[in-house]
């Protein structure tokens, strides 16, 4: 849709308002951000027993700061609307965070494993709300309504 605006006194078109062009880059940046997500979690899905000490790190603190930001995103759905797997995603988040990795000589690998499953369980939770959203896009002024049928005199 374009506009008529007035700058400086002469007429311009305008592409249309800020908004619409914020609803078709956040989905884009979402999915760009939950992709680097789930690479991290193939990384350490797939990263044997055997990994150095400072892959095992680097890799742990990538697990640590996608969680972060997908709790971020989860926490701003409203609770009633959160995913199942997304309320249990933010409560194995939060213990992770209480608990951190465990002693022995495998708890590190294992944190950085338990991460990717609760980052790959945050990102499901995420796409599974956005096409519950996309399904309920007809009905924009009112998502949380039934939609209108037509009247009958």
């Amino acid at each position: 849709m374009r506009e008529r605006v007035e700058r400086n006194g002469a007429p311009e078109e305008s592409a249309g308002d800020l908004g619409t062009a914020l609803l078709q880059i956040v989905p884009s940046l979402e999915e760009h951000v939950e992709d680097a997500a789930l690479a991290a979690v193939r990384r350490a899905l797939t990263t044997q027993q055997n990994a150095g000490p400072l892959e095992l790190a680097r890799l742990t603190d990538a697990l640590v700061t996608h969680c972060a930001n997908l709790a971020d995103g989860i926490e701003t759905i409203p609770p009633e609307r959160r995913p199942v797997r997304g309320a249990g995603a933010l409560r194995d988040w939060a213990t992770l965070q209480a608990d951190g990795p465990g002693n022995g000589p495998l708890g590190s690998w294992s944190y950085a494993r338990q991460l990717a499953m609760v980052a790959r369980s945050m990102v499901t939770a995420l796409r599974d709300h956005r096409a519950a959203a996309e399904a309920r896009a007809p009905y924009v002024d009112r998502p949380d309504l039934p939609p209108l049928t037509a009247t009958v005199p």
